[in-house]
């Protein structure tokens, strides 16, 4: 009878300091995803705006697009309540994570506007519309969730 009490309270106590480790370590793969998520939005950004010319008013410019997994939570990884985009001289990822910090990632790269000022996304996986215009402070790059394109007349 001893023994199976030395048991359960050396599982409790085994329990007591894995779990936390294990949710220590799904944030941190989530704080990892999110910075690569915003890696993979300045990369694009920046081959658009360095390969491209900026078109003329009223012309569609090039375009790139970019895929992003929002984390939804799992064993490996925090799961992401809302995740918000905004521009700049670069890019910022702002999540907050369920049952945790708030994580901010930002990457410099070219001038991004982001369409409504910043773009909000929730779990699950995004297709976001990179899109080379020039205004009057020389050429931006547009970030917009990506829609079906209209078919070619």
């Amino acid at each position: 009878m001893i023994r199976v009490v030395l048991t359960c309270l050396l599982a409790v106590a085994i329990a007591g300091v894995v779990f936390p480790a294990a949710d220590a370590a799904r944030a941190d793969a989530t704080t990892v995803t999110i910075g690569s998520m915003a890696d993979d939005i300045a990369h694009a950004a920046t081959a658009l705006a360095t390969a491209e010319d900026p078109p003329p008013a009223g012309v569609a410019g090039a375009r790139r697009h970019v895929v992003l997994d929002v984390p939804t939570g799992s064993w490996r990884a925090a799961g992401v309540s809302e995740l918000a985009v905004r521009g700049g001289d670069g890019v910022e990822l702002s999540a907050d994570i369920a049952a945790g910090p708030t994580v901010v990632r930002r990457v410099g790269g070219p001038r991004i506007r982001v369409v409504g000022d910043r773009l909000v996304l929730g779990p699950g996986e995004h297709r976001l519309r990179l899109t080379l215009e020039a205004d009057a402070g020389g050429s931006v790059v547009v970030l917009a969730p990506a829609t079906a394109d209209p078919p070619a007349a």
